[in-house]
């Protein structure tokens, strides 16, 4: 999971730690630090160029030159060894003289017999993103944008300087599987105020009452199912804001509507689907067990067939438009004419997701999220209401009413939890407010317990742990000595041998 210093500290405002030790403190919560970069430093000499010409190289055949306007109007040859550009694309160049991030000195110089003044960058080498694939075509996502030939390319794509931290989570961490997720416990750890920033903003209000239907057929699949119609849909780019943050963690940028839905998926932890509605077949969504030898084209084009492990979304006519958890159909995807879509945001049963990913050997950032466990409380309605919040950004959206069908959700009965245990296994000698402090920080709701009358369990040393939404994989009270351990500080208990 990548995390970014700015985007965490939308959720921490008081956080103006030094950058190595916010590093240091992920990694003593158990979210191990495997590496930490500073991203969209000042990329001095560094335009936006645009392609006028491709021919190949006369002396090396894995080369071509490129001929680009680097503002003057003219064309300035660079050889290149990518051939994913087409005349008239928009890139980003390298002019002699620059210095890329990874400190590589642009100068001129001869390539089997041609000159190169320049080079033509791909999104790693200016620093933005992991793609190394080819070129990064700045126009591909937004192709009637009036671009600035030869300004420079941190000005055009609003670069600011950044930290980038990419953290190893393990896979009873659903939580940390998001920014807020990780920011709840950095601010916990530091002991600082955390609060979700779109909580402040104002509501989508439903206009109208959708009509929608939507049926739960297996509730030991679907515990939980959102769905809201949005009209007033323009497909088109997202905000370059929004584009950077999505490349720096590793997606792709599509359109406003997909990468929305991705960005708030990264941003709460909660998967979540958009449909164009008028794909989706008597404006019904259900949830059922796929019949084996289903089949379903999915949405990188293949076709998957299924079996009763799998679990479908289904039309009005009980055609799959989606694998529950994992991956939508092609059936139903947003195009440059979407005008209406439905938003889900579903909780599938983890067991369920990991058998179906097993099955398909199809893994997703979804499933990746669905298999740990997403949140099953109000951050699905959160994260619904930010998916609009974000569209005003680039069209004028109308939200109609939210629909809500309810399965079998995980037992929230409360964890009874022993003062004299938890200090056993922790080697800690920490009283009952201290742990339950430490809990709540976190989200969990503690309370003392009060003992009827012979059931011979002394006050003093027991309290109850109400588990939130979000925890699905804190079940004991073992699992609750851990995250007490985790918030208190694994360096700040004292070593000790275990008694025989």
């Amino acid at each position: 999971m990548k995390v970014l210093l700015s985007w965490l500290k939308e959720f921490i405002p008081d956080l103006d730690h030094d950058p190595e030790e916010i590093g240091e403190k992920l990694s003593a919560l158990g979210l191990a630090v495997e590496s930490m970069e500073v991203v969209g430093s000042e990329l001095s000499g560094v335009v936006v160029g645009k392609v006028l010409d491709l021919r190949p190289h006369p002396n090396a055949e894995r080369i071509q030159l490129v001929d680009v306007d680097l503002g003057d109007g003219e064309g300035t040859q660079i050889c290149c060894g990518a051939f994913n550009m087409q005349i008239g694309d928009v890139i980003p160049v390298a002019t002699v003289g620059s210095t890329l991030p990874d400190g590589m000195e642009i100068a001129q110089r001869k390539l089997r017999g041609e000159m190169s003044n320049g080079m033509c960058c791909s999104a790693s080498e200016i620093g933005l993103g992991d793609d190394s694939d080819g070129i990064m075509i700045l126009s591909e996502n937004d192709p009637d944008r009036d671009w600035d030939i030869g300004s420079s390319v941190s000005d055009t794509l609003g670069l600011e300087s950044d930290v980038l931290w990419d953290l190893e989570v393990n896979a009873n961490r659903p939580d940390a599987m998001s920014v807020s997720g990780v920011a709840r416990d950095l601010a916990a750890s530091l002991g600082i105020s955390f609060e979700f920033p779109m909580d402040r903003a104002e509501k989508p209000e439903a206009a109208i009452k959708a009509n929608i239907q939507i049926e739960i057929q297996d509730p030991t699949l679907c515990g939980r199912f959102l769905a809201c119609v949005v009209k007033g849909i323009t497909v088109g780019p997202s905000p370059q804001w929004l584009q950077n943050r999505l490349i720096l963690l590793g997606m792709r940028p599509i359109n406003n509507v997909v990468d929305i839905s991705n960005y708030v998926m990264l941003e709460l932890g909660q998967p979540n689907h958009t449909y164009d509605l008028k794909k989706i077949k008597g404006g019904r969504l259900g949830t059922r067990r796929a019949r084996s030898g289903e089949s379903i084209l999915t949405l990188d084009d293949v076709e998957r067939t299924l079996s009763e492990i799998d679990g479908v979304i289904i039309d009005g006519d009980d055609n799959p438009v989606g694998i529950a958890g994992i991956m939508g159909g092609a059936s139903s995807e947003i195009s440059d004419s979407t005008t209406e879509i439905i938003i889900e945001v579903a909780w599938w049963d983890p067991p369920s997701i990991s058998r179906s990913v097993k099955n398909l050997n199809l893994m997703s950032e979804a499933s990746i999220r669905f298999r740990r466990g997403a949140d099953y409380g109000i951050n699905m309605e959160r994260s619904l209401n930010r998916l609009v919040q974000l569209l005003s950004e680039t069209c004028e959206p109308e939200m109609l009413e939210l629909v809500q069908v309810d399965g079998n959700l995980p037992d929230t009965s409360p964890v009874r939890v022993s003062k004299e245990k938890v200090n056993g296994l922790l080697g800690t000698s920490l009283t009952n407010e201290e742990m339950m402090d430490l809990l709540r920080s976190i989200g969990f709701e503690s309370q003392e317990v009060i003992p009827e009358e012979g059931d011979g369990s002394p006050s003093q040393n027991d309290f109850q742990v109400i588990v939130p939404s979000w925890r699905w994989d804190t079940q004991t009270e073992t699992d609750l000595a851990e995250e007490i351990a985790r918030i208190f500080g694994y360096e700040r208990i004292e070593r000790t041998i275990p008694r025989g």
